[in-house]
This record gives C-alpha cells, structure tokens and sequence, in this order.
C-alpha cells in the first residue's frame, strides 16, 4: 500500500463529518507523540479545530444512527452461508456496545470544554497572525512552560470522551471502506464519468492511484453520477490544469 496514494470523496454529509473527525484525531495523536512544547500547541490547535466541528454537527447521534442502519444491513447477511458467521456476530457486537457507550455519554460531546478558559481564550486569538504570543496569552504561556508529562496527562484528559467517539468513527469507516474492491479503468484524456446507482446506499468514493504518479484526481459527485478529472501541475506554485493524457487509475465505490 505504501506504493499508492488513495483519495476519497465523500457522497454524503454524515460521510464528510466522520473524515473530518477521523483525519483530526490522527492529526492529535501524532502531535501528542512527543514532549516539545510546539506539540503541545500543536495539539491544542487541532483540539479546538475538534470542538468548533462537534459544536456545529452532532457527531454522536449521526454516529449512533449509521451504528443501527450498518447494523440493520449487516443482520441480514446472516441468512447467508458463504458468510463468515463468527466475524459478522463479532463486528455486530462491537456495534452494539458503541452504540451503548454513545449512548451513556450525557451531553453534547465537547461541553466538559465550553467553560475551560484556557481554550477559549486561545480559541478566540487562533484567527489572528501570531495571536498566541506570550504577550498575549501569559496564562498559556505558563502552560507550556509545565512539564511534558504534565501537559500530555492534561491533553489526554480532554481528548478522553473523542477517543470513545473515534472508536466508533474508525468502525463505520472501515466497513464502508471494505464494502467494495478496486476496478481498474482509464480516464481519457484526464476526464471519468460514471452513474452512482440510486438504489445502492453510495457513501464514498475512493481513487486509488501510484505514489509516483504525476497528476491528481479532482472529484466532484452528486446523487446520480460522480466525475473525476485528473490534473497536472508543473509546480506548487503554478495553476493545475487538466492532462491531455490518458490516465489509469483504480476506484472503489462504497456503499453499506
């Protein structure tokens, strides 16, 4: 996998929501990983970008209801004999009990961080070019200047209920990732068409193409039919425009 580069889009709102948050955490982990103060900024940083996303959708109950619809769908199979009856019993269980977890959480998700003063006050000066200057925030300053172990043992604490909600996230997603396999077709000339299928639950579109491949996928999509064009950029600093080449690529259709 290390030889390819995938790209996904998502088909629907819930879809795009579970990315944002998914592609969020990963970004905190990372940046929890070490003890530098720049870490700890960087974190806190991603950790707001987390609470303005959960204050405008409500993650957790978007996430309960594709819990039960997967579920709903997935019980079905189990009519089936070519099915793997063990694995599917022990994916439905998993379910139930996040949906339970989600369930017991009281709240809005992030509301253990609306009264926190240091974040909001950091919140407030994140939109302004080097607003974060000690000048400016001495009391987050001190912060930083606390111990690493410290400073991670307090993220962590904050972090504790999205990681209940990544768990879930990090299942959903990988069902509908695993729902289909990669076709192998070609673009002419830099440009890809297709009609989704109205009665197939579409929920993500992902382009798989080779790491040392010199354009990019463009995705657009709609209820009916999703579109790729493929573009080329002489360099970071030039306008991308669509290839005049022919271009092989793999996609996957996920619907679950």
């Amino acid at each position: 996998m290390n030889d390819f580069v995938i790209y996904e889009q998502p088909l629907n709102e819930r879809m795009r929501t579970f990315l944002r948050m998914e592609q969020l955490m990963q970004r905190l982990h990372k940046a929890m990983d070490g003890g530098e103060v720049w870490q700890s900024h960087c974190a806190l940083s991603i950790l707001i970008e987390l609470v303005n996303l959960v204050m405008r959708v409500d993650v957790k109950n978007d996430l309960m209801l594709e819990l039960e619809r997967q579920g709903a769908n997935l019980t079905r199979l189990q009519a089936q004999e070519d099915v793997d009856q063990s694995r599917l019993q022990d994916i439905v269980d998993q379910q139930r009990e996040l949906s339970q977890q989600l369930h017991g959480m009281s709240g809005q998700l992030a509301q253990h961080l609306m009264r926190n003063e240091l974040l909001g006050s950091l919140r407030q000066r994140l939109s302004i070019p080097g607003g974060t200057c000690d000048f400016d925030l001495p009391a987050y300053h001190y912060w930083l200047s606390r111990s690493s172990e410290r400073r991670t043992e307090l993220l962590k604490t904050w972090i504790e209920p999205f990681e209940n909600v990544l768990e879930a996230v990090e299942l959903v997603l990988g069902l509908i990732r695993d729902s289909a396999v990669f076709e192998s077709t070609s673009a002419a000339r830099g440009f890809f068409q297709q009609a989704l299928n109205a009665d197939s639950p579409n929920q993500l579109l992902r382009v798989r193409m080779p790491t040392h491949s010199e354009v990019f996928p463009e995705i657009s999509a709609g209820k009916h039919r999703f579109t790729i064009r493929f573009l080329e950029q002489a360099d970071i600093t030039s306008r991308p425009s669509q290839t005049e080449k022919d271009i092989d690529f793999e996609f996957a259709t996920c619907a679950l």
